[in-house]
């Protein structure tokens, strides 16, 4: 059974993620990138995933960095979310700063620093391994989602009967 790649895409996308900006340096070079295909994968050691296209300008920026962030958007936060995904956004302001040998965007919902632990094959994309070195988190806030190609907001479900 042969699958359309433009179907499993639309069918996937019907997975609701989080939104991150994943930051890295490579010592000349600063880069940000829109994903929201972060996983979990070991509480020990603490390790996460990430996937970047290898076409991405962040794919030789991550190869190359020794520590990259992981940065959960909060829901106020799409247009930083559509200027990592590589549509500029008039008049934004990112403030990044460094934490733990990673620059991170200084008002994200969460955030995580990894150590690059290491870089699988994924196809079209490479897998990013990261060792969790360091995280923080905003006292409160919502997240920014991602469904069915649209950003998203949480909403409260209502609690009446019909």
């Amino acid at each position: 059974m042969s699958i359309d790649p433009r179907e499993y895409r639309s069918t996937i996308g019907l997975f609701a993620t989080g939104v991150t900006v994943i930051t890295a340096s490579d010592g000349d070079h600063i880069r940000g990138m829109t994903a929201n295909s972060l996983t979990s994968v070991s509480l020990d050691p603490l390790l996460l995933l990430v996937c970047v296209d290898r076409k991405a300008r962040m794919a030789p920026v991550i190869s190359a960095a020794s520590h990259f962030a992981v940065n959960i958007l909060r829901a106020d936060q799409e247009a930083i979310a559509r200027h990592f995904a590589g549509r500029p956004q008039p008049d934004i302001e990112v403030a990044l700063e460094e934490l733990a040998g990673a620059p991170v965007l200084s008002a994200s919902l969460a955030t995580l620093v990894c150590s690059r632990e290491r870089i699988l094959d994924g196809g079209d994309h490479l897998i990013v391994l990261g060792r969790v070195i360091a995280l923080r988190r905003a006292a409160e806030g919502d997240p920014l989602l991602y469904f069915a190609g649209a950003y998203r907001q949480l909403a409260e479900m209502s609690t009446t009967l019909a």
